[in-house]
């Protein structure tokens, strides 16, 4: 039977059972927190399940923990894909690498030269919006002016 509506994602701190937290970055960043206290009141240190860094358990417990965790599932599929042994079977065929024929002799300094790139001329030219930073007031106004007639005009020819 589930629990009231929006608790459905409330996750108990290893730390304090009163805690109860939203599963997340919030759980996160609250083990962090509850670790600090912890470590200042108490000798015994816990220890990340190596399946999930927010499982915390206590150092006896952890081979046992280790063997149980939910997680390890995931991180097993991950590190051993299960392939279905006829699959395996037909996909033991070798890869052939094949050697392309290129072209050793190419020299790109015997192309002919192409212009270079100008942004400013080719912003001036065509119809965008320019920005005018680090102007005075009178150099601003100016500017918009000129930028108005400027794309007054490319609209027209267009």
């Amino acid at each position: 039977m589930p629990g009231p509506r929006g608790y459905e994602n409330l996750v108990e701190c290893p730390y304090n059972r009163a805690h109860q937290i939203e599963n997340g970055r919030r759980f996160q960043i609250h083990l962090d927190k509850c670790r600090k206290e912890y470590e200042k009141l108490h000798n015994n240190i816990k220890k990340p399940c190596p399946f999930n860094a927010t499982h915390l358990i206590n150092s006896p417990e952890l081979l046992h923990h280790m063997d149980n965790c939910p997680d390890r599932v995931l991180v097993d599929k991950f590190n051993n894909p299960i392939i279905d042994h006829i699959q395996a079977v037909q996909k033991k065929s070798t890869v052939k690498m094949i050697p392309q024929g290129g072209d050793d002799d190419d020299d790109w300094d015997d192309e002919p030269p192409a212009a270079s790139y100008n942004p400013q001329k080719y912003c001036e030219t065509n119809n965008i919006i320019r920005k005018c930073n680090g102007m005075q007031p009178h150099e601003r106004k100016a500017f918009r002016q000129q930028e108005h007639l400027r794309l007054g005009h490319i609209r027209e020819t267009k």
